[in-house]
Order: C-alpha cells, then sequence, then structure tokens
C-alpha cells in the first residue's frame, strides 16, 4: 500500500494509489479522513466489520430493504448441500413471476 501522508491519529489528502487497497488498522488508530479524499477501487474492497455512511450501517439498511421487499433470505451453503431447495426456490420465483403478469393484465 502506498500512502501519501502517515497514518498515525489522523490521514488527510489522498491516501490510497494502488489499485487494491488494503488495511489493517489493528495496530492503529481509527482511520478519520479530516478532508475530503478519494478512495478509488479497481476491483474488491473487502470490509471487516461495520460499514457506516452518514452514520447508517448499510448492511443493516440492505438487510431491511430486503425484509421490505420480501425477498427469500438464501442459504447458498444448504443449497449446496440439499440442491432440492434451489429447485423449490426457483420454482416459487418463477411462479411468483407468472401471477404477477396475470394479474398485471387484469
Amino acid at each position: 500500500m502506498t500512502m501519501t501522508t502517515s497514518l498515525s491519529n489522523r490521514v488527510t489528502g489522498n491516501v490510497f494509489t494502488n489499485t487494491r487497497p488494503t488495511m489493517n488498522t489493528s495496530s492503529y488508530d481509527p482511520v478519520i479522513f479530516t478532508q475530503d479524499a478519494t478512495l478509488k477501487v479497481d476491483g474488491t474492497l473487502e470490509v471487516d466489520g461495520t460499514l457506516e455512511v452518514n452514520g447508517r450501517d448499510v448492511m443493516k439498511e440492505l438487510d431491511e430493504m430486503r425484509d421490505a421487499l420480501l425477498l427469500l433470505k438464501r442459504d447458498v451453503d444448504m443449497e449446496a448441500k440439499y440442491p432440492k431447495l434451489k429447485e423449490i426456490r426457483d420454482a416459487y420465483a418463477a411462479q411468483l413471476e407468472k401471477y404477477k403478469t396475470f394479474e398485471s393484465l387484469k
């Protein structure tokens, strides 16, 4: 990782310049941007912990949206172990779409 400033208590300015930023903050204070900064990622950015944006927990918000939309939670590990689960879920989704289409044509 290349940093344009030192990582002690505060990080300012443009921070990451490589294409796969990785930061282990276990031996540092939390990273706090005190000026406008941009984190550009080409590839995958993994967050181990809570991702908050403007004080809102992103994963919690996504879970609440999924629940509000009544989307079925998938258990990919169980589907791999029991292929019939995936077949049933796919059949349900296909049937639901047929009913939605039928309802919209009424």
